[in-house]
């Protein structure tokens, strides 16, 4: 089960009037003050179908009965209801805590193949206790959900790689550039970016920066760059046909599809569907 803990800290200052006295925090007879422990996380949801993240909201004060928690989901959210559930049974602080452990559950096979969605919850109200100064951001949780399976075997899919051409592109040429390329993590941890020029035989053209995806075995390569060449139009690079896939326990080779002219904009007689193998160094 794939849980990401986090640890809830609020404090509450009461100051006295006498300005020299140290602030007060009491909580057994203080004000109940509630807010969310933090503003933001990032959550990798997994396709084991037990994937959840967990939202704490917080109150500086006890009490001898449950408090109800009361969240909505703002309108800058992107995520579709679909992608994710709120566990209504979580909402709630039970009596003699301070916090309750609000659980989203992802919906791995309803989130975006590639990129972010992301769930906005609004804190609305606590049984009892008087909500947070909304100035301070913490009446809002954002959640950027993803897709992601775990690599296994000790493989980061990072580092220096030798890019070699398997399957050719437009006039049977060559679309990368062959030679070292680096690989950096993207957006989330299943992303991955590298630096690469295209068409040697025509000059060379780029460099560009070049993403793909490795998302539960499969290599997800994104829309496409737009590279400004072409004859007569301009070339789009971009997603295959169909996608590659990958050893989620071997980082050694990674083969990557991508189409090269996509919609044959570019005028180069695409689309040409191309193969190309990065062989860790």
């Amino acid at each position: 089960m794939k849980k990401i803990v986090l640890i809830f800290g609020l404090v509450l200052a009461l100051a006295s009037c006498d300005s020299t006295e140290g602030p007060i925090y009491d909580v057994n007879n203080g004000a109940a003050l509630a807010a969310f422990n933090r503003t933001v996380q990032t959550y990798p949801v997994d396709d084991s179908g037990e994937s959840f993240t967990e939202v704490l909201v917080g109150v500086s004060t006890v009490s001898d009965v449950d408090r109800t928690v009361v969240v909505s989901i703002d309108e800058e959210s992107t995520a579709n209801p679909t992608e994710y559930t709120i566990d209504q049974s979580t909402l709630v602080i039970p009596a003699g805590e301070f916090v309750a452990t609000v659980k989203v559950i992802g919906n791995f096979n309803e989130i975006p193949e590639t990129g972010q969605t992301q769930v906005v919850l609004n804190l609305d109200s606590v049984e009892g206790a008087i909500l947070d100064n909304p100035t301070t951001g913490r009446l809002q949780h954002r959640i950027n959900l993803f897709r992601f399976c775990p690599f296994e075997g000790g493989a980061t899919f990072l580092g220096d790689y030798e890019l070699t051409t398997v399957t050719t592109g437009i006039f049977g040429v060559e679309t990368f550039q062959s030679g070292t390329v680096t690989l950096t993590q993207g957006a989330t941890v299943a992303d991955r970016q590298f630096s690469s020029g295209l068409y040697d035989a025509f000059g060379g053209f780029g460099p560009y920066t070049w993403t793909f995806s490795l998302i539960c075995g499969e290599v997800v390569v994104p829309s496409g760059i737009d590279t400004g060449v072409g004859c007569g139009g301009s070339i789009v690079v971009g997603s295959p046909e169909v996608n590659a896939i990958y050893d989620s326990a071997d980082d050694s080779e990674i083969l990557i599809n991508w189409t090269d002219d996509v919609d044959g904009a570019g005028g180069c007689g695409g689309p040409v569907q191309i193969t190309i193998k990065l062989t860790k160094l």
